[in-house]
């Protein structure tokens, strides 16, 4: 198997880990799947060492 087309599956893998990952986590999806994209599999264990998003961030007028 040609090493472009591994590399073009563990991408996707990636891709797609970290959109269920941050799904879960209650993370940007968009912003996770950009990042896999450009790092891979390092994108997936920079989530798991995040974790769960502590609180949701509010918008308030003064």
């Amino acid at each position: 198997m040609p090493m472009w087309l591994i590399f073009q599956l563990v991408s996707i893998a990636a891709m797609l880990a970290a959109y269920h990952m941050a799904l879960d986590r209650g993370r940007s999806t968009r912003a996770w799947l950009w990042t896999a994209l450009i790092f891979g599999p390092l994108a997936l264990l920079a989530l798991l060492i995040l974790g769960k998003r502590n609180n949701q961030a509010v918008w308030t007028v003064p």
